[in-house]
């Protein structure tokens, strides 16, 4: 992949990292999730109902291809959302950490320039120097592989 492909990787992730925490926090609840076998009666059935087939009461073959389909989901979202957060040990600078932050929760170029009351060209340049150390660490660490490589481990 070129550079420029990974820096639009990086701001992709960027732009989504609430929806991944958001994204994490689901499928944390629903893969860790206890059901109890329930439907079953606690009395004894008779005449033709008794007969009857059951259903199982563990999961089908369909339901643990879909919880892996999650897990690896769940597994991918978590390791961008560490790497993104690993990502501020690297910034020095206040004003790099600020922006940062401020492009993590979503916000635009116009409110981060607002809020940091300067041009939208000197928020552009820190951006763009920002993007550019995260996509030399992602080369540095390897970690598009390290990406590939989740999807099939589980």
């Amino acid at each position: 992949m070129t550079d420029q492909m990974i820096a639009w990787q990086v701001e992709e992730w960027i732009r989504d990292y609430e929806f991944m925490l958001r994204e994490i926090d689901r499928l944390t609840r629903l893969l860790n999730r206890v059901e109890f076998a329930g439907g079953q009666k606690l009395t004894a059935t008779y005449g033709d109902e008794a007969a009857m087939p059951k259903g199982s009461a563990g999961i089908s073959q369909a339901e643990l291809r879909h919880l892996d389909r999650r897990e690896k989901r769940l597994l991918k979202y978590e390791a961008i959302a560490n790497f993104l957060n690993k990502a501020v040990d690297q910034m020095h600078e206040e004003r790099h950490l600020i922006v940062y932050d401020c492009m993590m929760t979503g916000m635009s170029y116009t409110a981060i320039s607002d809020h940091l009351e300067c041009s939208r060209d000197t928020i552009r340049k820190i951006k763009t120097e920002i993007i550019g150390n995260i996509v030399k660490e992602v080369k540095k660490v390897n970690f598009l592989q390290h990406l590939k490589s989740l999807k099939t481990a589980v």
